[in-house]
Parts: C-alpha cells; structure tokens; sequence
C-alpha cells in the first residue's frame, strides 16, 4: 500500500501538514491514472471491509468524498472565512473569479465563471467566489479521480 502514495505515479500529493495525501489533480499525465484510482479504491475497501489499517492517512476530503458527505477541509476553510468576515481591502487580496494551478510546473488559470480571470472579486461578490472556489478545489479538479476511486472502495465493502 505504500507505493500507492510515490510521487512517481502522481496519484496523490500531501497536503501542507505532509502527512496526509488526497488524490493530485495532476494525475493525467499518468495515462494510466483512472484505472490506478480505481485498484486504489478496491484497496481502500479491502482494507475497511478486512478491518486493516493502511499505512497512510488521506485528508478528510478524500474519505467524505468516498462517503458522499459534504466536503471541506479545516484549514482551507479558515482561509476562506477570512476572506468572508474580513474587508479584502485589510487582507491585501487582489483576487478574481478564478483559480490558480501548478501544472508539473505550467502555471494555468482556470476560469471559474466565463471570463472569470477578468472578473475582480469585491466584498460584493466574495460570498459567490468562496462557494465556487471550494468547490472547485474539493470537488471539480480531482472529481475524475475521486469518483474511480470511491465507486470501487464502495463496491469492495457490500456485503
């Protein structure tokens, strides 16, 4: 079960406390990448159905996302609130309806409303940009391999 978290096959990547892992929006450029997170599902539920422990731990994102539950992660959550109770102005935050990503290096913007790389967030629009930037960081960029992977660790822990 180790070898599922080298960062050679790109499947996974630490989150900032490097302890736990959730699936690396990445993946792609492991062609391979859909049909790995659907053995890593078959594995996790193996694991939960024998009552083994693997020997990493995944975010809870990963594991509600596997549950169907709502999802957000505590400390990408306490960034967001601040940008919802505070004034941008006093932040110092030059945001726009978009997201940032580190493709293997290649830095891309993703819009996350049409035109959103133009579209400057205020403390109008703020509340509309924390909803549609969570999601798109728990949900939509690793929706693919999320989706392999829980249908598979489900499968696994029927009775």
């Amino acid at each position: 079960s180790r070898e599922i978290f080298n960062p050679n096959y790109a499947l996974f990547t630490a989150v900032a406390d490097g302890t736990t892992f959730q699936p690396n929006p990445n993946s792609h450029y492991n062609p391979e990448h859909l049909r790995y997170f659907k053995f890593v599902g078959r594995i996790i539920g193996k694991a939960i159905s024998d009552g083994h422990l693997l020997d990493a731990h995944f975010t809870r994102s990963f594991y509600k996302h596997i549950l169907g539950v709502p999802v957000i992660e505590p400390d990408y959550y306490k960034s967001l609130k601040q940008i919802l109770e505070l004034p941008l102005e006093l932040l110092g935050l030059e945001l726009t309806l978009s997201a940032d990503s580190n493709d293997f290096g290649s830095a891309q913007t993703i819009d996350l409303v049409p035109n959103g790389q133009n579209i400057a967030v205020t403390d109008d629009n703020k509340f509309e940009y924390v909803r549609l930037i969570a999601h798109h960081r728990m949900t939509t960029g690793i929706n693919k391999q999320v989706g392999k992977a829980a249908r598979a660790a489900l499968r696994c822990t029927r009775v």
